[in-house]
């Protein structure tokens, strides 16, 4: 006997093919209806009309039950039945049958209408009431014909426009969902029209369209730049092989917010440029009228949360954060181990995420690695795109001094620049510091800028005998420990060698005084947040116990006794 199952959903809008289906024996995925993965049908699960995976339908209860014990408990007028914002999304968002919040499920969203609404539903000019009940009761039809996944994929994106005598217009996302509509689901939808009596009505479909942004005045733009740093912007904003993803992807979050990358991680050490590029995404998006933007330390977010409990107006704070257009948060890894800010980020990002609004964060180090965050938040802030930035190399330096140079109208020797990309530090904040110091100086002794005054700031270069090398450190730590070499840059994680790879770390930072970059280099190629990570466990333990007795030896063997 062969069994058969029945698929009641295509393939995912980006795998569209000429020859529609599944062939046989293929496992049928659906795709979750708010953030857009593929599943499997058993690990979905119906959230009132909608589809969803098993995370996404655990964050709207939570985002749901949280709603309800914000609410007034006095609202005797409020019903599941008369919510309209399930048939006019300006309303707001639609919460409607969701039997697991129980019979307080009424009370969920600000936006239900009054039963007393009802009444006056008849005096809606123009037949949108009319259009809107037609177009309800079509995609209740379409769903039980096509199944959940086929409406979704289809269907969910459509949107009834205007409707007369003869014509049902329709607006549709895309040309693709056009072409599929007029053809191979024409029947089904004149088929569901007659059996809701309106036969005698013709389908037509329109692109929808995205009203322009109107210009903003210069004073508008003005008072929503204030507390941004003009030099933060894309024009002063140094690419180097460390950081073109994340300004490759900055941009394309303010050409399409919160769709090309949602939410965008920047992650990287001090100094490195994170905040650069979250303000740059902030000025950008202000200057091309996207909408509201603000931006916040996660010092400031927990504050301004702080205060508005004190104050008893946590409403206008949630109300704030949850109308922007752009969320911009900086060092978002304070906000470990603050459990009330943690749980108001959680909704605040769900409320933004799921209205499609963007979010950029930046961090010390990836989501992975913030243990001490609640896996829910690091879950969501792996949903997007996580973004590297690696300390500049020596071509990157080189161009951020001439950069920062040119920016003061200032002209220095070439020699005075390679001084400065060499030896003034590894990242840009230590760059620009050396920079301005050669000019005081320079400007304070009424001189150009040159090599002595160059040396009187960055000191003399140190002498080969009197340095440390790579290598020194390497051979001692190998020695020591009576592991190869080819061990610390290999990729074995048991406790005895990663133990003696993150005191390389260490060492190769403090005695050989290498770059972050430069010691990942030497160990197989490890990233800058693992090596900030090993020296600064090291670090914290480095006059304790074994690990400084182990530095004392170990430097022993580099030196030799003293």
């Amino acid at each position: 006997m062969t069994e058969s199952v029945d698929v009641f959903t295509s393939r995912p809008s980006h795998l569209h093919t000429s020859t529609p289906g599944f062939a046989r024996g293929e496992i049928a995925t659906l795709t979750c209806e708010r953030c857009r993965t593929s599943r499997l049908p058993w690990e979905l699960r119906t959230f009132g009309d909608k589809s969803v995976c098993s995370t996404c339908y655990g964050a709207t209860i939570e985002l749901g039950r949280a709603a309800i014990k914000g609410m007034p408990a006095d609202e005797p007028n409020r019903a599941c039945s008369s919510c309209r914002a399930l048939l006019d999304p300006s309303l707001g968002s639609a919460w409607c049958a969701v039997p697991e919040l129980g019979d307080e499920r009424a009370r969920i969203c600000a936006n239900f209408v009054p039963v007393a609404m009802d009444a006056a539903r008849d005096a809606v000019s123009g037949g949108r009431v009319e259009l809107l009940d037609l177009w309800q009761s079509l995609s209740d039809d379409l769903r039980s014909t096509l199944g959940e996944g086929s409406f979704a994929t289809w269907f969910a994106g459509v949107e009834p426009l205007s409707m007369d005598d003869t014509t049902l217009t329709l607006s549709v996302p895309d040309e693709y969902t056009r072409a599929s509509l007029e053809g191979r689901f024409s029947s089904v939808i004149r088929h569901a029209l007659g059996e809701r009596n309106y036969g005698h009505l013709t389908p037509t479909y329109t692109l929808e369209t995205e009203p322009a942004p109107a210009a903003l005045s210069s004073s508008v733009v003005t008072k929503a730049k204030a507390g941004f740093n003009p030099h933060y912007s894309f024009a002063e904003f140094v690419v180097g092989s460390g950081n073109r993803l994340a300004h490759a992807s900055a941009l394309a979050c303010v050409d399409q917010p919160g769709t090309a990358y949602n939410p965008l991680f920047l992650y990287g050490g001090v100094g490195v440029g994170k905040t650069h590029l979250l303000q740059a995404i902030g000025q950008e998006a202000i200057d091309q009228g996207k909408g509201n933007v603000i931006f916040a330390t996660s010092e400031a977010f927990t504050n301004e949360l702080i205060g508005a409990i004190r104050e008893g107006s946590t409403s206008a704070f949630r109300e704030r954060y949850r109308s922007a257009n752009y969320l911009l948060l900086d060092d978002v890894q304070f906000i470990a181990g603050k459990e009330a800010t943690q749980e108001e980020f959680f909704h605040t990002f769900n409320a933004l995420h799921q209205a499609g609004k963007q979010i950029v964060l930046t961090s010390d180090r990836p989501p992975g690695e913030l243990r001490i965050l609640e896996a829910r938040l690091r879950s969501r802030f792996e949903w997007g795109l996580s973004a590297d930035m690696q300390p500049p190399d020596f071509e990157t330096r080189m161009a951020i001094v001439r950069s920062k140079a040119s920016a003061r109208h200032r002209r220095i020797p070439e020699t005075v620049l390679n001084a400065l990309a060499t030896r003034a530090g590894s990242n840009v904040r230590e760059l620009e510091g050396a920079l301005n110091r050669v000019l005081a100086l320079s400007d304070l002794l009424g001189t150009e800028p040159g090599m002595e005054i160059a040396r009187s700031v960055l000191g003399e270069p140190e002498s080969e005998g009197n340095s440390c090398r790579p290598a020194d450190v390497l051979q001692a730590v190998s020695a020591y420990y009576r592991i190869k070499t080819s061990e610390l840059a290999g990729p074995q994680r048991d406790r005895r060698v990663s133990y003696a790879r993150q005191m390389a770390m260490y060492l190769l930072r403090e005695e050989a005084k290498l770059s972050l970059m430069e010691i990942g280099s030497h160990l197989g190629g490890r990233n800058h947040s693992t090596v900030i990570y090993s020296c600064d466990k090291v670090g914290e333990s480095r006059n304790k116990g074994r690990v400084k007795q182990d530095l004392q030896a170990i430097k022993q063997l580099i030196y030799g006794v003293r």
